[in-house]
């Protein structure tokens, strides 16, 4: 993630001009899972716009905001007026992003740009939970059929049902399962030894 967000905000920032006496954008590198600590600072001490693009994901069941560009937010600032150094040394600010030694603004057509992505992105449902690819190998780790190896089908946008792909007595099967129901690791040789029950609370001996 952080090699794809160098490359996206390189990219932009050499191809776009800026006016340099004005406040421009900048990107701030912090630490991981600090982006909204390092935002309020700057916002109560520093008086900064800030800007951390989010999108929608599900986890578990329910719905989280969760930074697109995971360490990395966006500033507001006059870099003639704001001295860098009051920036670097937030807690939790690793380094303004600079290409050559020098900070570098990120034009505000380009950030407005991203701000209309990020919120199509969420009216469309957001991120989807699983990450799993069509014909990837999963197993499912809950329910009746726990244990199985599968293969995913769909689909990639967010949704609490997808289906996958397994082989039932001899026959490949298209079954619907909950997403939360699948792992991409192998639950090991001891995932099918926690069986239910035989009825009336009977429990099902293991051999």
């Amino acid at each position: 993630m952080q090699q794809r967000a160098l490359f996206f905000i390189r990219n932009i920032v050499m191809s776009h001009p800026v006016r340099l006496n004005f406040p421009s954008w900048y990107v701030v590198y912090c630490r991981p899972l600090k982006e909204w600590q390092v935002a309020a600072v700057l916002k109560a001490h520093l008086g900064l716009q800030v800007y951390i693009p989010e999108v929608k994901r599900r986890f578990r069941g329910q719905v989280q905001w969760t930074p697109f560009f995971p360490r990395y937010m966006f500033v507001a600032v006059n870099l003639q007026e704001v001295q860098l150094s009051r920036i670097n040394t937030v807690p939790n600010v690793l380094r303004l992003l600079a290409f050559d030694e020098q900070p570098q603004p990120v034009p505000v057509a380009i950030v407005d740009g991203i701000r209309r992505q990020i919120d199509t992105l969420n009216a469309m449902g957001g991120l989807p939970e699983h990450g799993f690819s069509p014909g990837q190998t999963v197993w499912i780790k809950q329910g009746p059929l726990r244990g199985m190896e599968a293969a995913f089908v769909g689909p990639m946008k967010p949704s609490e049902r997808v289906q996958v792909l397994l082989e039932f007595l001899g026959q490949l099967r298209e079954v619907e399962v909950d997403v939360d129901a699948l792992d991409s690791s192998h639950p090991g040789p001891g995932a099918m030894l926690e069986r239910r029950t035989r009825g009336r609370g009977r429990r099902i001996k293991q051999a």
